[in-house]
């Protein structure tokens, strides 16, 4: 069961200091979710401050920050209030938080270090739109909508909090990453009405565009050349993959941020029904899923810790690559092939 926005909402209000965050490696959705959140909640302060000194009482302002384990990607550095994310590693404050708001994050672990922040009397407040969430929050809203950033669209206009251009800007952000700028069979009627409110805030789609997916790095185009080039491919499953070492990733220059979208790229090769990229990190390996049709990666996902969606699922394992390849093509018929 969710609890309603305006039960969410009560206790944002009676927090002073409030925790915002999303998984690591965060992508737009994650960002674009959170920096939607701040603002928001940066309104809703200004107005508790007003409605409180006309009655001549004294206000004390909430303490807001948005902290992610991982730099801010630098695909999403336009955005105009990316410089209010804080990294973990720079934080260095000592005071308890009244209230975490975790968002765009299947369980806890998924926000990394930043679960350190967590004090004995803190509440945890669990914003999410994938299936495989296991409601670790005090309070969880986990909803069936193309993101984490149109659940906070509804949540801010029911809050009745106003829309500016950082908040909408940041919104639709998260509605094209998780929708692949409208691609994805998640792209509802609800979406297009969505964006359409968005871009009467002075949204901008191609400048969004041009920066969020068509700038890339160097190092970026030579992944992408080498994944192109040595991708495998299981017939008989329609199973497309890539494994990429850390010794690769490190040779040709690249950073964690030039890895993503390699799978959504393997998927689009013309007799694949399923892609997994994996890549090596600090002696783990993330796999990144991606489907055409009706396979359900989020099911693959699970046999290795993971999950996510029906279309789109990831994992982080102890396993080789050689294991995890070998446990998804013995069981690719868990996901509906």
């Amino acid at each position: 069961m969710n609890n309603k926005f305006s039960e969410i909402l009560n206790v944002i209000k009676k927090s002073d200091r409030i925790l915002i965050t999303g998984h690591t490696s965060p992508d737009g959705d994650a960002i674009g979710s959170g920096l939607a959140l701040l603002l928001a909640l940066n309104k809703l302060n200004e107005s508790l401050r007003n409605e409180t000194e006309e009655k001549g009482e004294i206000y004390l302002d909430k303490t807001l920050r948005f902290i992610l384990d991982d730099k801010t990607p630098k695909n999403l550095k336009f955005l105009t209030h990316s410089i209010l994310i804080e990294e973990f590693e720079n934080y260095n404050s000592k005071y308890e938080f009244d209230l975490m708001i975790c968002l765009d994050s299947g369980n806890f672990d998924r926000i990394g270090r930043v679960g350190e922040l967590k004090g004995k009397n803190t509440k945890v407040i669990n914003i999410d739109h994938h299936i495989s969430n296991d409601r670790f929050g005090d309070y969880n809203y986990v909803g069936d909508l193309s993101s984490t950033s149109e659940i906070l669209f509804d949540f801010i206009k029911e809050a009745k909090i106003s829309l500016d251009h950082g908040i909408a800007e940041s919104i639709y952000t998260g509605i094209v990453n998780d929708t692949g700028n409208f691609k994805h069979s998640n792209t509802t009627k609800k979406v297009f009405r969505t964006a359409s409110q968005l871009l009467e805030h002075g949204v901008e789609p191609d400048q969004i565009i041009k920066n969020f997916f068509d700038t890339k790095s160097m190092a970026k185009l030579k992944l992408t050349g080498k994944v192109l080039s040595d991708f495998k491919f299981v017939d008989n499953q329609k199973l497309v993959y890539y494994y990429m070492s850390e010794e690769e990733i490190t040779k040709l220059g690249a950073s964690k941020d030039d890895t993503s979208g390699l799978g959504e790229l393997l998927l689009s090769y013309e007799d694949a029904s399923v892609s997994l990229f994996l890549k090596e990190e600090k002696g783990h390996i993330k796999g990144s899923f991606r489907s055409k049709y009706d396979v359900d990666v989020n099911a693959l996902a699970g046999l290795l810790g993971g999950g996510g969606h029906i279309k789109a699922a990831g994992f982080k394992t102890d396993k080789s690559s050689d294991e995890i390849l070998d446990i998804i093509i013995k069981n690719m018929s868990l996901g509906g092939k």
